[in-house]
């Protein structure tokens, strides 16, 4: 046995021995004789025990797991590990393979040799400079294109006639390059704002009408924010993608080629056109400008340098319901287990980002709520289907593809409750609830936070659209309506300010090595948020009446159907 996997066998044997002695203690202190819960069964606050919480996330923040960045041996150690308890459980497995749906994975870096851009105006053709004037990466589910032809100025790019606003319309963009501005109007709501804003969303309905190529500019607030100069930095990353299953008869649609450009370049678009960049920029903004042919072509190129396939499993395990015909349909509760791994180039000398808020507190939150049911004997009508997904730091990767390609019939999945970084920090006293007022989703979660005496607050950061940014949006665009719960923001019973808390923490320790087991963490609180969570899923499965979207909401309007 060679010197590294000596001291691997060390660790875990140091590890599995403390865990052990964990789960030992949380198996005492759980003998507490129940009483009956809000929904006639034996479930109740007890049943939630922080000890056993605070031994699964002594196992999947630990030093030795490395971060559980996606594919890495780490993070397969974790799926192992959720995998076996979901075993010790009795769930039965709902995987491809036992309790994995194995992930396809896939890395592509742009080859900066041959990537280029040309571009023709006024008589005259200028070949750009990567990285000084325009900006490309890699991609792995289109690693070569090209795409010629006339710009055309779209303004933001969007087609929503149903918000007033349609930025394609009488447009000829067949075989154009579509330029446009990042961003939405700031007139949307911040949500809807979020979803519009997303270069995917322009792009499925650009590609509809035929485009040849992509061109973005930076809008004036996103240039202040994020300067076009800083991209150069990024020419050589590595983008991250899941592959596309084998079986699937047809892919999705993907542009020729697409770039970022610098001011500079959209200036030299505009030459010669009836109005300025300036101009047009400023009326795009004020919502009154018109799109418009311009009088430039462009001619792009790009190649990806691809990595070899690595496989990232989903954990995916499912307590079947009791009713004999509601059974077939699924409350999906997830929560991601990867991380971010070892950041090489982090101050100090800990370099691991064991991410114990984000998310081995969510995934350990789940785990509990799946024991209550199983030491409880107690199953809701509907079957609830557990899912520990991987690559949501890589984009929420890992819920889109078993949101794509489930393991059961999608149109079985009638909800998702999904568990992401809760801010175990401090005894919160309300909850956000990201989505629920979108869907029925919203009068089941009132009623479960109210039974336990807790607030549901709004939204403190509305300007960030965290409804997109976390895993339950993938099952949103798959036409399954989702709530996603935060530790809210109110004062504790002792007086502590929970949003402060929660933005230092934010500030401070996310996405660092800081986040990590000796922060103050109350797992009398990761009882409390495995309750409550616990409260919505159960009033899901056994609601006589799977969820529906709200009437005329946006994103139901959207995607259910899909």
């Amino acid at each position: 046995m060679n010197t590294i996997s000596t001291i691997y066998s060390r660790q875990f044997l140091r590890l599995g021995l403390t865990l052990l002695a964990m789960l030992a203690l949380s198996a005492c202190s759980s003998s507490i004789a129940p009483r009956t819960g809000p929904d006639n069964s034996n479930i109740t606050a007890e049943s939630f025990n922080p000890a056993r919480i605070k031994a699964d996330m002594t196992f999947l923040a630990d030093d030795t797991l490395e971060g559980r960045e996606t594919g890495s041996r780490g993070y397969r150690v974790a799926a192992n590990y959720v995998a076996a308890e979901f075993a010790r459980l009795g769930l039965k497995p709902k995987g491809e393979n036992g309790f994995f749906q194995e992930v396809p994975f896939q890395t592509a870096q742009l080859n900066q040799d041959t990537a280029s851009m040309i571009v023709r105006s006024q008589g005259h053709e200028t070949s750009l400079t990567l990285g000084d004037d325009f900006y490309m990466g890699g991609s792995v589910k289109k690693p070569s294109g090209s795409a010629s032809g006339q710009v055309v100025f779209l303004g933001y790019g969007i087609y929503a006639p149903k918000l007033g606003h349609d930025d394609l319309k009488g447009m000829d963009l067949e075989g154009k390059i579509a330029l446009i501005i990042s961003g939405a109007p700031e007139g949307f709501q911040t949500e809807i704002r979020a979803h519009h804003g997303s270069t995917s969303t322009k792009l499925k309905e650009l590609l509809k009408r035929g485009i040849a190529g992509l061109i973005s500019v930076n809008s004036p607030a996103m240039e202040k924010r994020r300067p076009f100069k800083r991209l150069k930095r990024f020419l050589g990353r590595k983008r991250f993608d899941w592959v596309m299953p084998e079986d699937v008869g047809v892919a999705d649609p993907m542009v020729g080629a697409s770039a970022a450009i610098s001011r500079d370049v959209a200036l030299k678009l505009f030459e010669g056109a009836s109005t300025s960049f300036s101009e047009a920029v400023a009326s795009t903004s004020a919502g009154k400008f018109a799109s418009m042919a311009l009088l430039s072509d462009v001619q792009m190129k790009r190649d990806s340098i691809l990595s070899d396939r690595i496989s990232s499993p989903n954990v995916i395990a499912v307590l079947e319901g009791s009713d004999p015909t509601l059974k077939d349909e699924y409350v999906v509760i997830s929560a991601h287990l990867d991380h971010i791994g070892i950041t090489e180039h982090a101050k100090g000398n800990d370099k691991i980002n064991n991410g114990a808020l984000d998310n081995a507190a969510g995934v350990s939150v789940m785990l509990e709520v799946a024991r209550a049911y199983v030491q409880a004997n107690h199953k809701p009508r509907r079957s609830i289907l557990f899912a520990a997904v991987t690559a949501e730091e890589k984009g929420l990767l890992g819920a889109e593809y078993f949101a794509r390609f489930p393991t059961v019939e999608k149109s079985s999945m009638v909800a998702n409750v999904n568990l992401d970084m809760p801010v175990l920090l401090y005894d919160f006293t309300d909850v956000v609830a990201f989505g629920a007022d979108r869907s029925s989703l919203g009068a089941v979660t009132e009623k479960a936070v109210g039974k336990i005496g807790l607030g549901l607050s709004p939204d403190p950061m509305p300007q960030e659209g965290i409804f997109t940014r976390s895993d339950h949006y993938r099952f949103v665009q798959q036409g399954i309506p989702a709530v996603f719960l935060v530790t809210g923001w109110g004062k504790t019973e002792d007086g502590e300010d929970g949003g402060k808390i929660f933005m230092q923490f934010l500030g401070k320790t996310y996405h660092t090595p800081q986040d990590q087991l000796d922060l103050p963490i109350n797992y009398q609180a990761g009882a409390k948020f495995a309750y409550v969570n616990w409260l919505i899923t159960s009033a899901i499965a056994n609601e006589d009446a799977r969820p529906s979207w709200n009437e005329g909401d946006f994103f139901g309007d959207t995607f259910a159907g899909q």
